[in-house]
This record gives C-alpha cells, structure tokens and sequence, in this order.
C-alpha cells in the first residue's frame, strides 16, 4: 500500500535553463530533453525557467524539487538575496535537489567575468563543483562507457554498463561527503573519475550527474532512466 501511495503522488519539477551568454554549452537543445525524459514517467510533471531569478518567487515552494541545468558564464550579477535565501529555505523545507551536468559550475569566483557572483554557499549545496583556477577539466568530447560502481541504490539498480557520447569531467571539487554511483575512466587521467552521486544539503536530498552536455547523452535510455529515479529518491518517492 506504501508503495501504491507514493506511486500515485504527483512530482511536481522545476527545471531552470537558461543564460544567453552561455548558449554554446547547449541548454536550449538539453532543456526539452531533460522535460521529456522526466516526463515519460506519468508520475512527474516539469516546468522550465529560463531565468535563474525564478528562485525569488514563493511560486517555488510548489514545487517538489528543483533541477538546475544553469550556468551563469559571463554573468556577474548573480542570484539575489531574495533566491538565496528562498533556495536555501526549499531545502530546510526537504525538497528534492538535482544538479545536471555544467550546473556545478555556477556562482564561482573562477567563472569568466563573473567573479563578483561568488556564493560560497553554492558549494555546500552542490557537492563538487568545477573550478576554472584550480585542475578541473573534461576529456575531449566523445564516446566512454559508464560503469556503476556497484554499491547498492534504487537509482542505479538493474543498470548495467553502458556506452555514452559525452563530455566525462574530472577533479571536480569539494568536501562534502558524497556517495558515488557511476563513474568511466578519463583518457587524461587514467583512473576512473565519479560522474553521479548523492548527498545531503539541510534537509534536502541531493543527487548530482555530470553527464549531459548535449541531447546525444539524453538519446541514452539508462541516462533517462537515472535521472527520473534520481529525482524520486530527493522527494523521498523511490
């Protein structure tokens, strides 16, 4: 009965795009994408914002997670105040938090030409983040396999090994504790790098995928299976 309770509840998504100055890092081909893949679940409905301050509207609260596929490149101005403090009330509230992909590159004093948007809270919120000062990178584009690393989750159960045409980063940083659930090896660095894993910010349920950068990823059907788990597991629902 538990199970049929949680199956019927609606999940209700917010997904934010966005940034002309960043469009060659493809959100206007990922977004629909994304919205698609999620949606091939009946249990969850998608809505898309294309402007990061959509976080300042109460509206949020409605919502029972937030997926971020932004970047703010060349974008100093960074979140207000007001979507801040609203972000991080949506996770004391519990709510779902799903990171995809560049995404973890946001609201970084490395960022070009948008050091003064530097949210040091950003990076208690997203476990690893890209550092354009520091060693992160990503191979050339191209195809890799994924491996599941072989912990035992409902996101990853049942998915075997599969091959993807994407950009695979690595040294990603960041300190908070995170769980890994797949991962393929770098031609850089010869070892194999994490690309999916969980956490915890507050209250909220954190899952973070580094796969995505452009709608080959999302032709993928276990990248699409991943990802509607993926946000299940942050309401509680999986």
């Amino acid at each position: 009965m538990e199970t049929e309770s949680k199956m019927a509840q609606q999940t209700k998504v917010l997904l934010v795009s966005g940034n002309e100055n960043h469009k060659w890092h493809n959100w206007e081909q990922t977004t629909p994408f994304i919205k698609a893949a999620l949606e091939e679940d009946s249990s969850i409905s998608v809505t898309v914002s294309l402007s990061i301050e959509s976080l300042a509207d109460e509206e949020l609260f409605t919502y029972d997670a937030l997926a971020l596929n932004y970047c703010n490149w060349h974008e100093p101005a960074g979140l207000s105040e007001r979507a801040k403090a609203n972000l991080i009330r949506f996770a004391e509230e519990g709510k779902g938090l799903v990171i995809v992909h560049f995404a973890n590159g946001a609201f970084h004093y490395s960022l070009p030409e948008a050091e003064a948007s530097d949210w040091p809270e950003y990076r208690s919120i997203v476990p690893r983040v890209w550092n354009h000062h520091g060693e992160s990178s990503h191979d050339k584009y191209g195809e890799f396999t994924v491996h599941m690393t072989g912990e035992a989750h409902p996101i990853t159960q049942g998915i075997s090994s599969f091959a993807i045409t994407d950009e695979l980063y690595f040294k990603q940083e960041g300190v908070v504790p995170i769980q890994v659930l797949y991962e393929a090896e770098s031609n850089r660095t010869n070892r194999r790098e994490p690309l999916g894993w969980l956490a915890q910010y507050r209250n909220s349920r954190v899952y973070q995928t580094l796969l995505g950068h452009d709608e080959k990823a999302y032709e993928v059907p276990q990248v699409r299976e991943m990802l509607r788990r993926g946000v299940l597991w942050t309401v509680h629902r999986l």
